[in-house]
């Protein structure tokens, strides 16, 4: 999914819950990643609900913590 039918998405969930899924940090618009739950390489499905917040912003990093793991790479 790429263009406005993600831009979509991504409003969509975050206006759901702004909160980062893993730290609870709350997030503005460009603070976070949209994540696939069960990640689309481990058969996730590209749905809505199977997406969540998790945030870029350090120390924590969520996300970046979330795809390492999603890729059996230790962080």
């Amino acid at each position: 999914m790429t263009g406005r039918a993600l831009q979509e998405r991504r409003l969509r969930i975050w206006s759901r819950d702004p909160h980062c899924a893993a730290c609870g940090r709350l997030v503005a618009m460009h603070e976070f990643e949209l994540d696939h739950i069960v990640a689309l390489t481990n058969g996730g499905a590209d749905m809505d609900e199977n997406c969540q917040v998790l945030c870029i912003v350090e120390p924590d990093a969520c996300h970046r913590r979330k795809t390492q793991a999603d890729l059996g790479r230790s962080t």
